[in-house]
């Protein structure tokens, strides 16, 4: 693992200060393109899984280009792998939710309320454990602009859709959020822990309550 994280800590958080410093005000945008499909959730209007799955996939491929292989991709060899499958994720979101239509909104509130509070934890909870670390507010992981956060949204995304057909979207979410929690670990960056953990509690929530 040491091998696959060739920098320090402080040289990963100041990254995504630099990051969030160049590519602003996109995380503002994905804030406004996050809330205008919860919208769309809420009212459960007829394009709302539509709406819903190219805004995730928007995220996907935005931090794979942007922040993978733009970015991260200085630092670590592996980011340019990373973003290649974080864009492919992206695009598969598009094609299943979007083009297809395959996204029907669930009616089940447990999924709901899941969905919700993923998306949540996606707004504020890294910018608070930034915060609470010392590392100021810039060194998050924004909404829908950073890895984590893309994850957890596109964990999200499932959620509020109706059906099994869906969950094998939550494959590489998983994948790529073991991969955040084993490097966090390895770099004792603990407010990078709560996220990608959350990522991989709901995703196996949401399987095995399918599979009932």
């Amino acid at each position: 693992m040491d091998r696959l994280i060739p920098f320090t800590p402080d040289v990963y958080v100041g990254m995504f200060a630099r990051y969030n410093e160049d590519t602003w005000p996109a995380a503002a945008l994905a804030m406004l393109l996050g809330v205008v499909a919860l919208i769309c959730v809420r009212r459960r209007e007829p394009r709302a899984g539509r709406i819903l799955a190219f805004s995730a996939a928007t995220f996907w491929v935005w931090t794979g280009w942007a922040f993978h292989i733009h970015q991260y991709a200085n630092l670590n060899w592996a980011a340019v792998i990373f973003g290649w499958l974080f864009i492919a994720q992206g695009a598969v979101t598009a094609l299943w939710g979007g083009i297809l239509g395959r996204f029907a909104i669930t009616g089940d509130p447990v999924r709901i309320r899941i969905g919700y509070t993923l998306i949540a934890a996606a707004l504020i909870l890294h910018p608070l454990l930034a915060q609470a670390a010392g590392d100021g507010l810039m060194t998050a992981q924004l909404f829908g602009t950073a890895p984590a956060t893309a994850a957890l949204i596109g964990v999200a995304a499932v959620s509020f859709v109706q059906g099994r057909s869906v969950l094998w979207l939550l494959a590489w979410p998983l994948i790529w959020s073991a991969w955040d929690l084993a490097s966090a670990y390895t770099m004792a960056l603990m407010r990078d822990i709560p996220l990608p953990a959350l990522a991989i509690a709901a995703t196996v929530y949401l399987v095995f309550r399918a599979r009932r």
